[in-house]
């Protein structure tokens, strides 16, 4: 429910009074300036102060008009109806819990986990808020395919079909290595002041109990604001609903930087989250690649990324070229044949009556609802592959005798 501007209390941080702008400011279809000093004259504050408040909001929006203007931390709670007190808290890395679950994953030579921190409800409250607000009126790098409306893994193949040579590089601990200090720069592209993107980043990142990496960038250090020392820098959590497209912006710079190094080579870029992809039509030798690579591999140290050494490859001429699992040597993007293969048989099974969905289910050790959807998501990614394909198994799929169980798990 909105409050009237009236019902607003202007409070302030510090000794002076400072004003944000009441909630009419979110909805409106166009910022005006007229209106928002009315309000805040008719509220009785100075002028001084409508003129700082206003130069910010313009700031704001002149970098992108769908930017909310957000002042201070105190505006914000406000505006996402969450306490001061624990924005705060979270600020000062004394409140925001996340739940710690490992996943295990594969990777050649050594077992690993992937760890995903989930938000408090409190918290992941505020980070959609911040997600649904503000970044997705933020635009990505062209060449990054993920986490924006629109995209899809096989929009970032397509640009690579036809390829005679591929360099695919994966990024290690991609999430992890993003730090508060990176998040706070890409927020002062956006405008905001450098206190509150502080806070921001603050809201939007995590330490560990057993990380002890010291603080490196300056922007961190708030002498005025004790609470806010804290010895060890945040990192992006991997499960926060703020983070996929927080690296987005975060990887923007460095987008673009590897574009411009493509483009003088010869060769396209996409990056899909924490994999990139380069490739080129043109006939050049093995050794030139390699140089390439190298200069792709000290772009990213330059900019703290690791790459993965079993993840990053070089395919060339009679070797598969293949893209976020997408055949690409082709002129349009193609299913690997062992994929289309594993979904032909688990069709063929499904539809035998001598085996069917429940003994087909039995023999994999999952139950008949998780079949159903682990087949019905492989039907869907064929779908976006190749329509064709994709339609015939569908059909296929649909003929299924399926005993009762809820569809909604």
């Amino acid at each position: 429910m909105l409050r009237s501007s009236a019902s607003l209390a202007w409070r302030g941080l510090g000794p002076r009074s400072h004003y944000y702008p009441p909630r009419w400011v979110e909805v409106m279809s166009a910022w005006s300036p007229q209106r928002y000093r009315f309000e805040g004259e008719r509220a009785g504050i100075s002028s001084d102060v409508l003129d700082a408040a206003i130069q910010i909001s313009e700031r704001i929006r002149g970098v992108d008009p769908r930017l909310p203007p957000i002042l201070t931390l105190r505006h914000l709670s406000v505006l996402t109806d969450t306490p001061y007190s624990y924005l705060r808290k979270v600020a000062s890395r004394t409140g925001g819990r996340y739940k710690r679950v490992l996943f295990k994953k594969k990777v050649p030579g050594r077992p690993r986990y992937r760890e995903i921190h989930i938000p408090e409800e409190s918290l992941c409250k505020i980070q959609q808020w911040i997600t649904n607000r503000i970044l997705r009126n933020t635009n990505a790098h062209p060449a990054s395919y993920a986490y924006h409306p629109d995209s899809r893994p096989v929009f970032a193949a397509g640009k690579h079909c036809g390829c005679r040579w591929l360099l695919k590089v994966d990024i290690v601990d991609f999430f992890h290595t993003i730090s508060e200090g990176n998040v706070f720069s890409a927020l002062m592209e956006l405008g905001y002041t450098s206190l509150l993107c502080f806070e921001l980043a603050r809201i939007t990142t995590m330490i560990s109990p057993a990380d002890r990496k010291v603080l490196r960038t300056a922007p961190n250090k708030w002498n005025a604001i004790p609470s806010y020392k804290n010895i060890r820098e945040g990192f992006l959590p991997q499960g926060a609903p703020s983070s996929p497209m927080l690296s987005n912006l975060v990887m923007k710079r460095l987008d673009g930087q590897l574009a411009d190094l493509a483009n003088s080579h010869r060769f396209k870029y996409t990056r899909y989250s924490d994999d990139l992809a380069f490739s080129t039509v043109h006939d050049l030798t093995l050794e030139t690649v390699k140089r390439f690579k190298r200069l792709v591999l000290s772009a990213l140290s330059a900019a703290g990324f690791k790459h993965n050494r079993q993840k990053t490859v070089i395919r060339g001429p009679g070797a598969g070229r293949i893209v976020l699992g997408i055949l690409v040597d082709g002129t349009t993007p193609r299913l690997p044949k062992e994929y289309k293969d594993a979904l032909r048989q688990h069709l063929y099974y499904l539809n035998s009556p001598v085996h069917g969905p429940s003994k087909h289910a039995e023999a994999r050790n999952i139950s008949v609802s998780t079949l159903y959807h682990h087949i019905r998501g492989k039907i869907g990614w064929a779908e976006r592959v190749e329509p064709d394909f994709g339609r015939k198994c569908l059909a296929e799929f649909e003929k299924v005798a399926w005993p009762p169980f809820d569809r909604d798990r």
